[in-house]
């Protein structure tokens, strides 16, 4: 279906979740991670909670209606239920949690963790058998572990979402992943294609994949189950990979329009700007950076809230992507942030060609999951339904 004018739709709107980052620490050790040095960080050099619960209640005060905490990982922090509750009593409508499941498997925990107010959860699995899961985790038992979480939150009938990096260790056994998910009636499927930027660009040789073997993957593995699938989505790949499937892609432009993805604009603001001064050179620098914007239509669309979002975007596009010479020439070139800078200093650029036909200026001029739901409304709804 064409989707030509984001205004005609009134369901569509801006994202308005927030990321907040409790720190880095991890009780895995994920070969892809991108934060590898930063897994055993002093507990002394991560946010206080005092400051977690100031960057809560800034989150809130800039409009977001919804809130993701992330690590590192979430529940190895012994605040997190304080801020979950401060969460909801600072009137989130969803909380989610992005997490590897190791102590979601206790029953107790997790029971906990739900009453606390937390309703929707990203879990981080990476295969469909303890062998490949836990080689990507490094923990022995972490599949059964994380299978044992879903089931506690299945069972809670919280929404329960799967997060999947497609790697070189991986990549081939897509198919058989997505089976188990259908199969265990996950709420929501994320695919992200192994980036290598931060510390993830020294990561073993096997983690790495070109993007055309993940999309082979990728699309196999769609093909077999579209009929069985929930929602979708595939981050981190060029459109130019993925014809015929376009409306799987997320990168930053479409990642602004989907409501269970973190708004780039709120989160680094929050993060980043602490004192007003702080606030005020965000959104100066954020405004310029729409500037730059390769084409206008999200401020005109959106406003003065769009016009910030688009600067922050571009600007990120500026810092960590690529644009290569072909990209240009590309009907996908003005909705698609193109390539990883580290990925062409792992695999040569033969392997992109663009695309014909008209320039697409809609960034969702067809991503499903922007019209899956609206923003700032209960996921846990449909789940008790």
């Amino acid at each position: 279906m064409s989707r030509l004018a984001i205004n005609k739709d009134p369901n569509i709107r801006l994202s308005e979740r927030g990321e907040i980052r409790l720190g880095f620490r991890c009780n895995a050790r994920c070969g892809f991670c991108y934060y590898q040095e930063l897994l055993d960080n002093p507990v002394e050099n991560e946010p206080t909670t005092e400051q977690l619960q100031e960057r809560l209640r800034a989150l809130r005060r800039e409009g977001a209606t919804e809130v993701e905490f992330t690590g590192g990982e979430p529940t190895i922090r012994p605040d997190l239920i304080d801020l979950i509750k401060l969460a909801k009593q600072l009137g989130f409508v969803n909380v989610s949690i992005i997490t590897n499941g190791l102590r979601l498997a206790n029953p107790r925990y997790a029971n906990e963790v739900i009453s606390a107010g937390a309703n929707d959860f990203l879990l981080s699995i990476h295969g469909h058998t303890s062998e490949l899961h836990d080689k990507h985790t490094q923990i022995t038992g972490s599949f059964v572990k994380i299978m044992t979480a879903v089931s506690n939150i299945k069972a809670a009938k919280q929404r329960c979402r799967s997060s999947t990096t497609v790697t070189g260790k991986n990549h081939l056994y897509i198919e058989p992943l997505l089976g188990m998910f259908v199969t265990l009636k996950m709420d929501c499927i994320h695919l992200a294609v192994f980036s290598p930027v931060a510390q993830a660009m020294n990561a073993d040789k096997d983690m790495h994949v070109r993007y055309s073997d993940a999309a082979r993957g990728i699309k196999i593995a769609i093909d077999r189950y579209k009929s069985e699938l929930p929602l979708l989505s595939v981050k981190y790949i060029p459109f130019c990979f993925m014809q015929g499937y376009e409306n799987y892609v997320m990168n930053l432009y479409q990642q602004s329009f989907d409501p269970d993805e973190w708004n780039y604009y709120y989160s680094n603001k929050v993060r980043r700007a602490d004192t007003r001064i702080k606030r005020v050179a965000f959104d100066v620098v954020a405004s310029f950076g729409s500037l730059l914007a390769k084409n206008y239509f999200i401020p005109i669309q959106f406003g003065w809230r769009g016009i910030k979002v688009t600067g922050l975007t571009r600007l990120v596009e500026l810092l960590r992507k690529k644009r290569l010479s072909v990209c240009r020439e590309c009907r996908y070139d003005l909705v698609c942030d193109h390539v990883w800078k580290d990925y062409v200093h792992h695999f040569d650029e033969l392997e992109f060609s663009p695309v014909s036909g008209p320039k697409i200026i809609n960034p969702i001029w067809c991503y499903d999951l922007a019209y899956s739901r609206k923003p700032g409304v209960s996921v846990t709804s449909e789940n008790q339904g």
